[in-house]
């Protein structure tokens, strides 16, 4: 800056000068009169705009404000509004999801189109932490997006799954089996996992059948839909690990969900049906979604209806030969195709199918008492068994046809 004295004394400059010739330099001018007026309104805008919107901090929180607005609120309503609008504009396809069946779903272009694009921020939200977003499956959950599944690929099956949830049971060193053996077993079913490729043991075999694995896993291997038990014959691992073999050995010593054991597998899926996250149409959508990811059993053409004259004939010949057939609750030896697994070679202390030592006290005890242990599941048994979609009754048939075989 100039240090030069001020060369226009009557100019109403400041006395600075900003360089050598003197020629800037500041003047000491009011503002203009419309700024002073926008300063002045700005100065009472302050205090309006603190009493109406929240603004003071007061103890600890702000001023809630004469207008009760906050940018929550207008996100909300917002949302509601859009809400409105999408109910408005697709109240027909949305009443044609809940009315449809799921396989009438897929089967129709523009309803399987909607169901998907609606389900994609479903997934997002409620199954992607675990499945991964595009389904492949994060750390130690399951994939959606191939073919292999633990409670079924249909359409029923995954509705069922992620209405009810799941929950996997292995005992933890079945019928006691030695570190050793877990080795030789674990190596038997990698082997056999690889298919043409593998070469398995024969002399290891007998560990398979002898251990327990047969009751939930088959003669085959191929696993047990109802049960949730996999299939060991495909190399496709439920603990999918970089050292499988280790990791398939862990799983034989320490099974899953076993609480007592600090090492066991963690394996639960929650139910969504009984939540309210997701109502029922929404549980449809996603269900249609899991579905087309790729892995679900393709759904038939729908049956061609009959011609109505011949349809009518079929009836009034019905009506003359046969009584009303109302449908029936299954039978005990039905549902016990879901427990045989278990109880005919009593896997983990299931009482043995017909012996009459075990079930002696529990015939004891009756029925209804038996039903509330078969409800609410005991030691290794899951609530139900494995038979998620059975009623009381069903319940109670297979119960008694347990216990029949026993007298």
């Amino acid at each position: 800056m100039s240090e030069h004295k001020n060369p226009y004394p009557g100019e109403n400059n400041t006395g600075h000068l900003w360089d050598d010739e003197n020629d800037l330099r500041e003047l000491n001018n009011r503002p203009p009169r419309w700024y002073m007026w926008a300063l002045y309104l700005s100065l009472l805008a302050i205090p309006i705009y603190s009493f109406y919107y929240p603004t003071i901090p007061w103890f600890g929180e702000s001023t809630k404000g004469l207008a009760n607005w906050t940018q929550i609120v207008e996100m909300k309503e917002g949302v509601a509004q859009l809400e409105d609008y999408r109910k408005a504009k697709f109240a027909d396809t949305e009443k044609a999801i809940a009315e449809s069946s799921l396989e009438d779903i897929v089967r129709d272009e523009e309803l399987r189109n909607y169901a998907i694009k609606t389900a994609e921020v479903l997934f997002g939200d409620n199954c992607a932490a675990c499945h991964g977003a595009g389904g492949q499956g994060n750390k130690d959950f399951p994939v959606l997006v191939d073919d292999d599944w633990l409670y079924g690929g249909k359409l029923s099956q995954i509705s069922a799954s992620i209405t009810l949830g799941r929950k996997g049971n292995m005992p933890a060193r079945m019928m006691g089996i030695s570190d050793a053996d877990a080795d030789t077993l674990a190596t038997f079913l990698i082997e056999t996992g690889k298919g043409a490729q593998g070469k398995p043991n024969p002399a290891s075999k007998p560990l398979y059948m002898t251990k327990g694995c047969i009751g939930c896993h088959g003669p085959t291997m191929k696993g047990n839909v109802f049960m949730g038990s996999a299939n060991l014959s495909d190399g496709i691992y439920r603990f999918k690990a970089d050292d499988q073999k280790a990791s398939v050995i862990r799983t034989i010593l320490h099974g899953v969900n076993q609480g007592h054991d600090p090492q066991t597998r963690d394996a639960v899926m929650p139910s969504f049906g009984i939540s309210e996250v997701i109502d029922k149409t929404q549980i449809k959508k996603l269900a249609v979604y899991v579905h087309q990811l790729g892995g679900g059993v393709a759904v038939k053409p729908k049956p061609v209806p009959k011609p109505k004259a011949a349809e009518s004939k079929a009836e009034a010949t019905s009506t003359k030969t046969k009584p009303d057939i109302k449908v029936s609750a299954r039978s005990g030896k039905e549902i016990y195709a879901k427990c045989q697994g278990c109880h005919n070679i009593g896997v983990a202390g299931a009482p043995k199918y017909g012996d009459k030592t075990a079930w002696a006290p529990r015939i004891k005890r009756g029925v209804e008492d038996l039903l509330k242990v078969a409800k609410t599941g005991k030691g290794a048994m899951p609530p139900k068994g494995t038979c998620f979609d059975c009623s009381d009754a069903e319940l109670k048939a297979v119960i008694q046809y347990m216990m029949d075989s026993a007298k």
